[in-house]
């Protein structure tokens, strides 16, 4: 019961009717006025009734991600909730999501329904559809179109943020090409190799074949491997709840490390780690998370240079690792966290990455409750900074052992203490 026409056509009639006799006029006039009172109440009812569905309608509208302009014939806006998606603090937002909402809306003021895609490239990069279409008088169908005897009562746009969609879609056809690619290039090599070792006859090309052979199924194993710790990591609802002592995960990363430090001639230096720094967490995960940013930034540093991990204690713990390497492109910083994503892809064929260590190291940063994120210069270097919630209470913590003031991990020729500015690209 929103709309209610023939009440006020009734109205009208009670009131224009001719009286009768003299003598009757005042019995008629009472009844005529309790019919229009009557009448006047289902009017009135119905006009609370629609304003009431139109705040729904209005509610609903504003509860969707969408935003949404309604326009009345006229042009006049009766409705929007664009400012939920433009961003102020970016000039060019305001004024290409403005300019394609007039677009479609004039387009839908002449009965076509019209489409547009905007590329806003901030940062943060978004991508938005924006979508008009007439509202008439026609029965509302899909695919319909307008004809010249439906009335334009208004029009609406819609604007629609997929900047998500696009980057999923973007990250599966990246998966896709580089599995295929990290897989097809170690069996073709094996493939090859094979087919020549059955051919020859010296047993030193022998040896060399071998080891090129041992080589491939490492490199073979290893992105084999990141891909089943990647989907472990990603499937767990969380990390099993265990006191971790970070000076422990730093020493076990280290110890992982080193060995690749020292044949590269990369200078690991640690600074003290807090006897304090506890977390409640994965230690596994842990360990290969920060294993993965030291590893990184090994092979994305010259020989020579440096590569320093210090840890902050506060409300939150940050483990900070920083090299002197070629640094990360500005372009590449909002990707290097995807899985197969490489900066310097000839680098990184050359150094035997996957492309998973930094995708695992921001799952697991997830998965504890934490964030990992990236300060650099190009050609400068990087700063990987892991951050996760420290436990606040020491009093059920296990005796930890004292942190040593700085330990350093040199290469067999040692080498001096560099200054630290930062770099890596991505593993």
């Amino acid at each position: 019961m929103l709309l209610r026409p023939t009440s006020f056509r009734t109205l009208l009639t009670v009131t224009r009717k001719p009286f009768g006799k003299p003598e009757e006029r005042p019995l008629q006039l009472s009844a005529r006025l309790e019919t229009a009172q009557r009448h006047l109440a289902d009017l009135t009812t119905a006009h609370e009734e629609l304003f009431a569905a139109y705040e729904r309608v209005c509610g609903a509208l504003r509860s969707v991600s969408d935003g949404v302009q309604v326009c009345d014939e006229r042009g006049n806006v009766v409705f929007s909730t664009l400012a939920d998606v433009i961003i102020r603090d970016e000039p060019l937002s305001e004024t290409m999501v403005g300019q394609a909402v007039r677009d479609v809306l004039a387009a839908a003021a002449l009965g076509r329904s019209e489409f547009r895609h905007v590329d806003l490239y901030g940062p943060p990069r978004r991508t938005l559809e924006v979508a008009g279409k007439p509202v008439s008088t026609a029965a509302d169908s899909p695919g319909r179109q307008l004809q010249s005897r439906d009335a334009v009562l208004g029009t609406v746009a819609v604007v629609h943020d997929v900047s998500d969609r696009e980057r999923i879609d973007a990250i599966r056809r990246d998966f896709v090409s580089n599995i295929s690619h990290e897989l097809r290039t170690p069996v073709g090599a094996l493939s090859v190799l094979a087919e020549t070792m059955t051919s020859e006859t010296s047993a030193a090309v022998l040896r060399r074949l071998a080891s090129r052979v041992e080589t491939e199924a490492q490199r073979l194993g290893h992105t084999i491997s990141d891909l089943l710790s990647l989907a472990q990591i990603e499937a767990a609802e969380g990390p099993r709840p265990e006191l971790c002592s970070i000076h422990e995960v730093v020493d076990q990363a280290v110890e992982r490390t080193k060995a690749g430090a020292a044949q590269r001639e990369v200078l690991l230096r640690v600074d003290e780690v807090p006897v304090e720094a506890v977390v409640l967490g994965d230690r596994r995960q842990l360990v290969t998370a920060l294993t993965n940013l030291l590893d990184n930034a090994v092979k994305y540093s010259d020989p020579g240079l440096s590569v320093r991990l210090s840890v902050q204690l506060g409300a939150d713990i940050v483990i900070e690792v920083t090299d002197e390497g070629i640094g990360i492109p500005a372009r590449d910083r909002e990707r290097i966290f995807e899985r197969f994503y490489r900066v310097d892809r000839a680098r990184a064929r050359d150094t035997g990455g996957t492309g998973l260590g930094l995708a695992i190291v921001r799952h697991v940063a997830v998965n504890h409750g934490g964030e990992v994120s990236v300060r650099s210069i190009e050609g400068h270097g990087s700063t990987f900074s892991l951050r996760v919630p420290a436990v606040s209470s020491m009093g059920t913590a296990r005796s930890i052992r004292s942190a040593s003031p700085s330990h350093e991990l040199l290469n067999p020729e040692p080498i001096g203490p560099m200054p630290l500015s930062g770099a890596a690209a991505t593993s």
